[in-house]
């Protein structure tokens, strides 16, 4: 697909927001196995088999878009496209501003309209943190 050619920048919510709602399911899907990978996809739509994810960028459509859109806008507010590396780490890790519960585990588990305010709240402080990585962890 011709989006995997192209480098994407961390987007700010609102542009992240449109981004996700006006590309199809097939592409939100592409994107996020982009910078997700297919497992990582999977896990957090809460389906068994990488061959679903695979199936929905062919045009099967998934059963919970909605969130398909939702975690491609979140991907897209905490790191560029191509560093899937940080993504992947995002929504697999224990985030504190979550009661320490990973991203991904919530969307697989949660209805997306009781979870939807405190992982925005969390990419949107996960998406100002300095961005000068030589700098050590500092306390706030």
């Amino acid at each position: 697909m011709e989006h995997s050619q192209h480098r994407y920048q961390p987007l700010t919510d609102m542009a992240s927001h449109e981004e996700a709602m006006s590309l199809s399911t097939k592409e939100v899907v592409a994107r996020l196995i982009d910078i997700l990978g297919l497992s990582l996809v999977a896990t957090l739509t809460g389906v068994s088999e990488t061959r679903a994810v695979q199936q929905w960028t062919r045009g099967r459509e998934p059963q919970r878009p909605q969130l398909l859109r939702f975690a491609l806008q979140l991907a897209l507010m905490i790191t560029a496209a191509k560093d899937g590396t940080v993504a992947r780490a995002w929504f697999q890790g224990s985030n504190p501003h979550l009661n320490d519960q990973s991203p991904a585990e919530m969307m697989r588990t949660m209805k997306l309209s009781e979870i939807q305010g405190s992982l925005i709240a969390a990419a949107r402080a996960f998406a100002a943190r300095p961005s000068d990585k030589s700098q050590p962890n500092s306390q706030d």
